[in-house]
């Protein structure tokens, strides 16, 4: 007989953790809102922090109506913010907090719901995620999956596949022929390709019309119910002046929040007749005052130096127009600012500048690049506006092979495929379409 003894020894187990400091998570919060929204909810922690004087800064037309509450007595704030409707965010927060197990859960979904845009899609990578809030990658999958399942349904997508899916799913149909149809045949559908798709499925064609009818009826943007921001709320956050060096950014310090810490309620934390608990409660507000001053001060840092950076990239454009765009990504200005690529999404989102060609996203000054011959880019955005110019001046119909032929002379080899994807983002109509 052969006895066997086992030994239990204690084993050191390593996991990264989210450690998110509530004056960082201060700071990505306030990085990401517009200038409106920044405004009001400085004066909402004004409102509950004796600690904290906000100003009464002039009002900077951008020749936009403005569709916040208007200016007045701090009454007439408060009524606003009484009838004032709930955002996407503060929607799928208060149902995260209701299901989410632990504290950790919900503080990895707060970082995924405050990276969703107005029609609810993350548009911010996981990878990205996990890399800023030191976690793994599988804990921040773990709570998307979660943020999935809050309403409304399709939220938390990173694409409209994965949106239509989502949806699908959460009326178990995902084995019907509409959840095949979303899963593999979206881009055949999107081109109406349906004997195609009635012969890969081995399906009548009536049937696969039945069953585009339901796919019609999904909600391809399900946070748009939620947007409250109007087009007339456009605040830009900089204005660009030229000069001969290039363009100069001037802040809109007009509409930028002008916070500072009151002194009497300061001062008084520090007096020997003030009662402790008293002296306890400012010193809280006092340090919770400074933070926000802090965040407000490192957001409005970082957005200049990221924009300071894209409009250095982009003079040929501001200067010439769509026609000299250039190629430029999340990590060229993340390499340029030394911020991270997650800090630059942030930063640039929501935000807007005054330029030559009107008040532009700062998003939109990103793009993508197509290779030339001569080992040089030309971004996605000149060769649409190219695109636009030949057909605007063609005299028979361009197909998109004379197209491609034509950038094919001038040293850019684009393939027919990724013109006939930029002429549909056009929104302009096959050759043959455009010739009847």
């Amino acid at each position: 007989m052969v006895n066997i003894y086992f030994t239990l020894k204690p084993a050191q187990k390593f996991a990264q953790k989210l450690r998110l400091t509530p004056r960082m998570k201060l700071s990505i919060d306030l990085l990401q809102m517009p200038l409106s929204k920044l405004n009001q909810f400085i004066k909402e922690q004004a409102e509950i922090n004796p600690l904290l004087d906000t100003g009464n800064p002039e009002k900077v037309s951008s020749g936009q109506n403005n569709c916040s509450p208007e200016d007045g007595d701090w009454q007439d704030y408060r009524e606003s913010l009484i009838t004032s409707p709930v955002t996407l965010q503060e929607h799928l927060l208060r149902q995260l907090h209701l299901i989410a197990d632990s504290q950790e859960e919900r503080e990895i979904g707060e970082l995924i719901i405050g990276d969703l845009d107005d029609n609810g899609y993350l548009r911010c990578p996981v990878e990205e995620i996990a890399e800023c809030a030191k976690i793994s990658l599988p804990e921040v999958k773990e709570s998307l999956s979660i943020v999935q399942t809050l309403d409304p349904i399709g939220v938390g997508a990173r694409d409209l596949r994965e949106c239509l899916l989502i949806q699908i799913k959460a009326i178990g149909e995902e084995d019907t022929l509409a959840g095949q149809i979303v899963d593999k045949y979206l881009p055949c559908l999107e081109k109406k390709r349906y004997k195609y798709i009635a012969k890969k499925l081995k399906a009548p064609q009536e049937k696969i019309k039945e069953s585009i009818k339901r796919i019609a009826k999904l909600e391809p943007k399900p946070g748009r119910s939620f947007n409250t921001e109007c087009s007339a709320r456009l605040i830009p956050d900089a204005a660009l002046r030229k000069n001969e060096q290039g363009y100069e950014v001037i802040f809109n310090d007009g509409e930028f929040p002008q916070i500072n810490i009151n002194q009497k309620y300061r001062l008084m934390a520090k007096e020997k007749n003030t009662p402790d608990e008293v002296k306890e409660y400012l010193r809280e507000r006092l340090e919770a005052a400074r933070s926000l001053i802090e965040a407000v001060k490192k957001r409005k840092e970082t957005v200049r130096r990221i924009t300071e950076e894209i409009v250095l990239a982009q003079r040929e454009f501001l200067d010439n127009g769509e026609l000299n765009f250039q190629p430029l990504t999340l990590e060229y200005i993340a390499r340029k600012t030394g911020k991270h690529k997650s800090t630059v999404s942030r930063a640039i989102a929501n935000k807007y500048v005054q330029t030559p060609w009107g008040i532009l996203e700062l998003r939109y000054f990103f793009n993508s690049g197509v290779k030339q011959e001569n080992g040089t880019f030309l971004s996605s955005k000149a060769a649409k506006s190219k695109v636009k110019n030949l057909i605007e001046n063609e005299g028979e119909p361009l197909t998109d092979r004379e197209i491609a032929d034509s950038f094919k002379k001038e040293g850019v080899r684009i393939s027919r495929r990724t013109l006939a994807k930029y002429r549909m983002q056009l929104g302009i109509l096959s050759s043959k379409s455009r010739g009847e």
